[in-house]
Order: structure tokens, then sequence, then C-alpha cells
């Protein structure tokens, strides 16, 4: 039976997201105020001097606020309407990165396959307005993490993390988008489409009750769990003050390896991603060298593309072993080596072929 499903699990649940919804109460609060008392219900229940002194300051009249019980209500019948699993700091489920943290959250909202918070992950982050490269670079790499049979962590955003989820799922791979909004819909509408595929085979995680909105300072605490689901973080684009530079400090407090992807130096977007190269950060130079040591800790096969035509199909096949110059590809497939550069162009995007320098191709990791 799960545990959730005991009553006295579902009371605690809702005790704590009580406890998160106080305003003025931060996360490392309700830590203490657990750790002091036992459990969110009986920190509810305290004294008010003594609720008050754990938290330094007066605060424990918000415990009465009958709106706050209501609004937690209403979300746990949502999350139970979208079938969620529903997560508390006590769960044996509970990542056990997140426990490493400062700051965990009391309470998870998981909608899909939960075995994928123990699976071996890669955090993919970046800029939201990415350009093009950025896009290119991570939908390649989630794509080719996936046939490493290696779990895609990313935050669902624009630019860099919808390309990394989508290079997952287009390897037939398997994708966790972190939310900073409640699990119940999709954060921008624009990603609806990626947000169901995702569902489908891969999970959503947020720490927020259903139909929380997503607000400017959810963001940051979101970072903070992207860093706790991967093994490793990968930096691909970030400006100066990017987001994602949040999740980086969370990572090294983990003491995970950060990877940052070497960016042109007049580009704006690489600003910060650089500036993690002067600072130790590791370079991800090569895909298929990042990739390669996670692709050897485990046997899979080699897994052959689907989907693709057949000139599609025979330039594949004729990739093997080094790089192959474009005038050879051609000549293999007897093809013109225009038509060569398209179809090289189509798999590379698809994520089943890179380009090294002088046009030369080889099959991606």
């Amino acid at each position: 039976m799960d545990p959730l499903s005991r009553a006295g699990d579902l009371q605690e649940v809702r005790a704590l997201l009580r406890l998160d919804a106080m305003p003025d109460l931060g996360l490392r609060t309700i830590l203490r105020l657990v750790e002091e008392f036992g459990s969110g219900r009986r920190a509810l229940s305290a004294p008010a001097s003594v609720f008050d002194q754990v938290c330094g300051r007066r605060l424990s009249g918000g415990r009465r606020d009958p709106a706050l019980a209501d609004r937690v209500d209403a979300g746990l019948q949502e999350a139970a309407r979208f079938g969620m699993a529903v997560r508390s700091w006590r769960h044996p489920r509970y990542p056990e990165a997140f426990h490493h943290l400062a700051d965990p959250p009391p309470v998870l909202f998981l909608r899909g396959d939960e075995s994928l918070l123990s699976a071996p992950a890669v955090t993919i982050v970046g800029a939201r307005r990415a350009t093009e490269r950025g896009r290119d670079v991570a939908y390649r790499l989630g794509a080719a993490l996936a046939r490493a049979d290696v779990t895609v962590v990313s935050g669902m955003a624009l630019g860099v993390d919808g390309a990394a989820h989508r290079g997952a799922l287009a390897a037939g791979g398997k994708t966790v988008a972190v939310m900073g909004r409640g699990a119940d819909r999709a954060y921008p509408r624009s990603h609806t489409s990626l947000f169901k595929d995702i569902l489908k085979t891969g999970l959503i995680v947020s720490e927020f009750l259903p139909g929380t909105p997503a607000l400017p300072h959810h963001f940051p605490r979101r970072n903070r769990l992207l860093a706790g689901l991967g093994h490793t973080v990968v930096v691909v684009e970030a400006a100066k003050r990017s987001g994602s530079l949040i999740t980086v400090e969370h990572a090294l407090d983990l003491g995970l390896d950060v990877y940052a992807v070497p960016g042109p130096i007049e580009e704006p977007n690489c600003e910060g991603s650089n500036a993690l190269l002067g600072d130790g950060a590791l370079p991800l130079l090569s895909i298929q060298d990042f990739v390669g040591p996670f692709a050897s800790q485990g046997t899979p096969s080699e897994p052959e593309p689907l989907d693709l035509d057949e000139t599609q199909s025979l330039i594949y096949d004729g990739l093997q072993g080094q790089p192959l110059h474009v005038d050879v590809v051609a000549a293999q497939a007897g093809i013109p080596i225009p038509e060569a550069l398209a179809v090289l162009a189509a798999l590379e995007i698809l994520g089943f072929v890179e380009q090294s320098p002088g046009l030369r191709f080889r099959r991606a990791a």
C-alpha cells in the first residue's frame, strides 16, 4: 500500500503544505519547525509562543487562516484528479539528493514515471532566448544522452530547455521536466504539446500545489531541484545573470560536475557560460566525448534511427568508424554532394550525426 494512502501521511502532507503557504515562512524555517516539533502536524498545533520562538518572529497567527487550509485542500483534490503522486520529506521515494539541499521542498507533486527520480540523469540548462546554435546543441545533446540510456532533466522553459527535452524524446529516451508552477498544466503555454509528450513516457516534477501560477520567485526554487535531479549539470548558453547560474551554484554545493559549452566571446548569451569556464567548469567540446563515459557504464545495443527515409538510411548506414568527408559520403550513396549535405544536415538536427571540422561527418554517440 502506498504510504500516502494512510490517513496520517495525508494529514502530514496537508500540514506541510499549509506551512509552506504561510506568508513570510521560508523553507528553511519550515525545516526547523519540523525538526523542533517532530512533524508538520505538531508544528501547526504547537503553542503560539513556542512556534514564534522557533520562527524568530510572530508568525503563528497565520496557522489559523482558513483561506490557506482551503487552498491546500483544493490543490490536493486537483492532484488526485490528475493522478499525481504526492511525496513528502519522509516518503521512502523522496529523492535522496534533495535532502542535501539547504532548503529541500517539503512536498513534491509528480506526474508520470516516478522511477526516473533514481535513474542516471544529466541536467541541461541554458538561455530561454537561446541562439539557433544553442538550441541545436541542446537538442543533439539530449538525443545523444537518451540513446545512451541517460535521463535528460531540464526546466521545460523556452530555448535550451525545450530543445533538450525534444531531443531526448525524438531519440526515444526519457526526460524529466521540473516546473516553476503547479504540475497541472504546461508553462509556457506554447509548450503544451511538449508537456503532453513528456507525460507519455517521462516525468513532470513540481513542488507547487496544482493551480499555482508561474511567478518570478518560483524559478530560483525550481533551479535548485534541477541540480538535485542530475548527476552532472551542463550549461549550454547563459547570460551574465542567467537563472542557470543558480542551478550551477546548487550543483557545486552538491558536489556535482558542471560542464559549460564554450561560445563566441561576442555573444551576450554566452557571457555567463564562458565565465563558468574561467571559474573552473569543465568544457564540453564534443557531444560524443561527453556522452561516451555514460554509454560505457551500461551495455546497450547500438540504436538505429527510426522513421528515416531511404536516402537518410543509406547515408547513416555508410557512416562507420572515423568521420567521413562529405565527398566520400556522397560517393558511397551515389548522390550529388549538395544533396548529401542536405541529408546530413537533417540527420544532424535529428541528433543521429555529428559534424567535425572540414565537412566531415560521423554517427553521433
